[in-house]
This record gives structure tokens, sequence and C-alpha cells, in this order.
């Protein structure tokens, strides 16, 4: 009934998103997986749409549609190479296919630090949403565009105004048992997320920050990059 997609631009240090990929086969309770990278890797059923097409939001939702047109679900559950998340995420499953469904229990731990931010509004990487219904709204989203735009950073709000496009209607909450969570590295393509700004230095099931941190960020070199905010 569900899919697990993954998508990534494989920016991020190799060490560090294998240990994110672990994390995903450790908990995901054998749910199949299709990955659509820009770099090949083993997990899943790969897909590699090679490094030349460029990091960017519209490239990310590219990837996002291929992977759809590949599950075979009803849903698909959003994966990211810098997101941890917990079994119970895995095992969500909407009432309805014709809704997104993001995860409200969201955390961010951010550059350098060992404690976390809440992020209670939900996120790409951290939602269920009906395959068919995904695919319909990317399809619109994607009309009369090229297959590949590394310069539109901010998909899809620098193409599109109409608020209809983005399910004003059709994206509701859960909440997980325990939190799903974000490691900003410096190498992802946005450097700054909304969230509350209040420290929260152990959460359910991850524990504590500081132990948390130096288990997924052991020998992983955080690298700065000039990113503009308003990109």
């Amino acid at each position: 009934m569900k899919t697990i997609i993954y998508c990534s631009s494989n920016m991020e240090d190799p060490k560090f998103e294998q240990r994110i990929r672990d994390n995903i086969l450790k908990n995901c309770g054998g749910l199949p997986i299709i990955s659509v990278t820009q770099k090949p890797i083993d997990f899943g059923t790969n897909i590699c749409v090679g490094d030349d097409v460029g990091v960017s939001g519209f490239n990310f939702f590219r990837q996002t549609q291929i992977a759809c047109e590949h599950a075979k679900t009803k849903f698909v559950v959003s994966a990211e190479a810098d997101c941890l998340y917990p079994p119970d995420y895995f095992e969500y499953t909407p009432s309805r296919d014709d809704r997104c469904y993001r995860n409200s229990n969201l955390y961010v731990m951010p550059d350098h630090r060992s404690y976390w931010f809440h992020k209670p509004g939900g996120a790409t990487h951290s939602q269920v949403i009906g395959r068919v219904f995904y695919l319909n709204t990317l399809e619109k989203l994607f009309e009369g565009a090229p297959q590949w735009s590394a310069e539109e950073k901010n998909f899809p709000k620098e193409r599109h105004r109409r608020s209809d496009v983005f399910w004003p209607n059709q994206i509701e909450m859960f909440e997980t048992e325990n939190p799903v969570f974000q490691i900003k590295t410096h190498r992802s393509m946005r450097y700054y997320t909304d969230s509350e700004r209040k420290p929260i230095h152990t959460l359910p099931y991850w524990g504590d920050g500081k132990e948390t941190r130096e288990k997924y960020m052991e020998g992983v070199k955080e690298v700065y990059q000039n990113i503009d905010e308003n990109n």
C-alpha cells in the first residue's frame, strides 16, 4: 500500500548520507523503496538522473515525480538525505488518498549545534501522500516547464502564484508518537528553515542531542556554503 520515495542531490557527505539510509532500512518495516538520485547508490530501486542536472527545488520535485511514476502503491512516504525517521513514521497510513498528510512532530537540528528546534508547521520531508494525487499535482506544477532547471531554487513558488496549485484545503496534519528530525549540515540547498527558536536538548526515541549528533556526524566534515537566504 505504501512505497518510500527517497530523493537526493547527493550533496551530503557520503558517510552521513549512508547513515541516513541505514536508519531508513532499519526502521521502515520492509516497505519498498524507490530512490531517485544524482549519483548512483545502492538503495532500493535506484534511478540515477545524473549530477549534470544541477541542484534546485525544481529538480528535487522532478526527481520526486520520477519516483512517484515508478512506484505502484496507493501511497508514497517521503524520505530525504538529511532526515532521520523513527519506525512509527513509516507505519502511518492515511484515511484518504486525495490529500497530503504532513507530520507535525517535526524538529530540526541546527548547524554545529547539539540540540533541536521544533518545526510544527510540517515539511515535504515528513509526509505521506496519495501517489496519483501527488502525480496530478506535480503535472500541474510542471505544465509548460523544461525537464530540468538548476536556476529555480524556490520552485514551485517561482513559477506559480496561484493558491490552488498548493493544495490549500488538501493538506492535513498528523502526529507520529516519536519525532522526525532534519540535520542541517551546510551542504543542503537551503541553509535556513522556519522553526521555533527554543533549544530542546532531548527527544523521545532519539535521546540526548549531543550523543545523537556524534552518532550520525562522526567523521563528517561540515562545509559552509555561500547560499543566499532568498534563494
